[in-house]
Parts: structure tokens; C-alpha cells; sequence
């Protein structure tokens, strides 16, 4: 009997181990997460900007984000979004951006475009969303590639009852 107790105690023991293991492994990685804010507002327009951050516990290095859903984007552009306001507003999904390195609870931001009152000026059609992938890698060199997809929405981030422009 008492060989018996020894070997359930052995198990439960190896159970919780196995289970701590795998939550510390989860728990132990950078979460890289990207948001567009207002960065500033008036009577006529918002300016945008896209916020990066690591909320994770580790480093993440090698950032890159990549447009998901390119049809979902291209709704989402208004009729301001000229080819120069294009390779300027959106050139954070170019190929060759990359953030280097983010430390853990850390940001980084970029411009991100505007919406105007007046629709020919605004380069985001407002309330609009349209999904990114983000890529990077650990400190130690592990990819994380399959993250859920990261929604981006242009909305005014200062006042959640604020109209749309």
C-alpha cells in the first residue's frame, strides 16, 4: 500500500511539473502587440500613429509587420491616400522595415496617416480596420510567426464616443 501512495504522489509530482514547464514556457516570451492611437486631434482632422509593443516578458527582436489582409487595407484607405502619402504613411509593412530589437514593456511608434472632414484630404476612411501579422523572434532566437492576427482599426483612441470624421 505504501508503495502504492509512493508511486500516485510520483506522478502527481511529475503532473505538476510537466504542467509548470509548459505554462513558464508560455508565460517566458516577448507578446508583441501593434495599435493605432490618435496622436493628435482637432477640428478638422486626426493624425495617426501606430504603436508596437512588447508586453512579454522577454526581449523580441527582428519586428516586422505585414499587411494580412491587403483588400481589407485597401478599403480602409480614403480617397486622400496618394502613391507619396502611401510609401510614407504605410511603409511600416514595407519588406525591408524591420524594429531590430523591443524591450520587454517597451514601445516604439510611426506616423500612420490622418482622417480629415473633408474626404479628399483624409488618407484612412474612419471606423475602417483591416488585419496585420506580426513576425519577430526571442531574444534567444525562437520565431513566433503564429500569433492571432492583430486588428487594426483607425478611431479616434482619445474619446471612445467621439464621431466619426
Amino acid at each position: 500500500m505504501d508503495t502504492l501512495i509512493a508511486l500516485a504522489a510520483l506522478a502527481i509530482s511529475l503532473l505538476a511539473l510537466g504542467m509548470s514547464f509548459y505554462f513558464w514556457k508560455r508565460q517566458f516570451r516577448p507578446i508583441v502587440t501593434a495599435t493605432v492611437k490618435t496622436h493628435s486631434g482637432g477640428n478638422n482632422g486626426i493624425a495617426y500613429k501606430l504603436v508596437v509593443l512588447n508586453s512579454g516578458s522577454i526581449p523580441a527582436t527582428n519586428i516586422r509587420l505585414i499587411v494580412y489582409d491587403q483588400a481589407g487595407l485597401k478599403a480602409a484607405l480614403g480617397a486622400g491616400a496618394s502613391e507619396d502619402n502611401q510609401n510614407r504613411w504605410l511603409a511600416c509593412f514595407h519588406h525591408s522595415t524591420e524594429i531590430p530589437l523591443l524591450q520587454n514593456g517597451d514601445r516604439t511608434s510611426c506616423s500612420f496617416g490622418m482622417t480629415h472632414m473633408d474626404p479628399q484630404q483624409s488618407f484612412w476612411k474612419p471606423r475602417a480596420t483591416f488585419a496585420i501579422r506580426i513576425v519577430y523572434d526571442d531574444w534567444f532566437g525562437a520565431k513566433y510567426d503564429s500569433d492571432p492576427l492583430n486588428m487594426l482599426q483607425i478611431a479616434d483612441s482619445d474619446r471612445f464616443t467621439a464621431p466619426s470624421r
